[in-house]
């Protein structure tokens, strides 16, 4: 699905191109041009023209000249749709698995990559795919082109180095028990992936928690600064009236596998609580991150208290007269590990002085479980130079107990 329950999109066409009316199979022919199609009194409106019945699909004259949806060039078909509330459409892409994987592929991994990599992303996306068309899609459609499915771009997305690793691999697909798996993915994990449980709230024997190799990523470690004034204002933004934040109660961060209730085993926080002077907010480890806008939920919480960089002292002269000033800078030692309140290291006060910073110390990108892409391309580098079919090992690091088999 290229777009869904929207009013309108736009179509570009430099040939010719005909509106084919589905279950009629009436055609309105229209010349190279730039116009929109869109929903009017439960029809569709092309053009400026009314088209009777709910499904039409727009063929170009040109092969080499297909038509364009919101500026984008697409292989295969291109079906357009009447939602349910006779109001907005869903236009859809159909077109074989292996040429949709050419649209994602590029799109997920950076095509300079080594091959192995590449290859461990396509049996991903193939996978995820082909588990996605295994359900009960009522929207009329097997996958999103974005987020909420898998990020597609179609032909000005594809990459000949990509494609070639896709081919490589085709057929080739994760499965469990003899179906395929929701293969998802992400960019990396910041040391150790997820157990499923722990970001969905239910077990998938597939996506363990496992070490990761993706100290290269250029999120592996990232840090936010943000004062207790702005935590209270996004929180009453999001629904959370705490008043003035007092504490904030989470275990520190350690070293995986981590045992901690309120964290998963990679240490991605499960549930954090901020302590107010009118209320406690108990938000779990995904709400944190959105609301913070924060890279995942591999985080720890460092409240500090900032020591001046330098003194001033007046300087006298022979009479004891003052004659101006003096920086005297002060050097003190930075902790090792950051201070928590003796016999509840779950817990960071917040003491409101000018100086006091809270520092949202975090590690990966995304939700951590099965694959990560900058992992793989870790392991890549390290297999043996000339090695075949690493890719499989690399799958099999990050998705348990599967089997990796050709399909078709």
């Amino acid at each position: 699905a290229l777009v869904v329950n929207q009013f309108s999109a736009e179509i570009t066409s430099e040939a010719e191109f005909k509106v084919l009316v589905k279950t009629v199979g009436n055609s309105l022919i229209l010349p190279p041009k730039k116009t929109f199609i869109g929903v009017k009194n439960g029809k569709f409106l092309i053009d400026g023209k009314s088209i009777d019945g709910t499904e039409v699909e727009l063929l170009s004259s040109n092969a080499d000249k297909p038509v364009l949806i919101n500026r984008k060039t697409y292989r295969g078909r291109l079906v357009a749709k009447i939602n349910e509330d006779k109001k907005t459409l869903t236009i859809c892409n159909v077109l074989p698995l292996e040429e949709y994987l050419y649209g994602v592929v590029a799109r997920e991994v950076i095509p300079l990559w080594p091959g192995e990599a590449i290859k461990a992303q396509a049996v991903a996306s193939r996978s995820y795919a082909l588990a996605a068309i295994k359900k009960l899609n009522a929207g009329g459609y097997d996958i999103r082109a974005n987020e909420l499915g898998q990020v597609y771009g179609g032909i000005e997305a594809e990459n000949i180095t990509t494609n070639k690793m896709i081919d490589a691999t085709r057929g080739m697909v994760l499965t469990y028990n003899g179906k395929a798996i929701e293969a998802c993915y992400h960019s990396s994990s910041g040391g150790y992936t997820e157990n499923s449980e722990n970001v969905w709230g239910s077990y998938v024997p597939y996506l363990r928690g496992v070490v990761d190799y993706d100290q290269e990523a250029p999120k592996y470690k990232w840090e936010k600064n943000i004062t207790a004034n702005e935590i209270e204002n996004i929180l009453l933004q999001s629904g959370y009236k705490i008043g003035k934040l007092k504490a904030i109660k989470l275990s520190p961060l350690k070293k995986p596998p981590v045992g901690a209730a309120d964290r998963g085993i990679s240490g991605r926080v499960l549930k954090l609580t901020f302590v107010g002077d009118a209320g406690e907010a108990i938000l779990n480890g995904g709400k944190v991150r959105q609301i913070f806008q924060l890279n995942s939920t591999l985080f720890d919480v460092i409240v500090e208290t900032k020591a001046p960089e330098y003194i001033e002292v007046p300087v006298l002269d022979a009479y004891g007269n003052e004659i101006g000033k003096k920086q005297i800078p002060v050097k003190i030692a930075e902790p090792s590990n950051p201070s928590y309140l003796n016999g509840f290291e779950d817990l960071r006060l917040i003491t409101g002085d000018p100086n006091e910073k809270i520092l949202i110390k975090g590690q990966g990108w995304g939700h951590g479980l099965g694959l990560s892409q900058w992992g793989a391309r870790g392991m890549a580098l390290a297999a043996p130079q000339n090695s075949k079919d690493y890719y499989k090992k690399i799958l099999s690091h990050y998705y348990s107990n599967v089997i990796i088999e050709k399909l078709y």
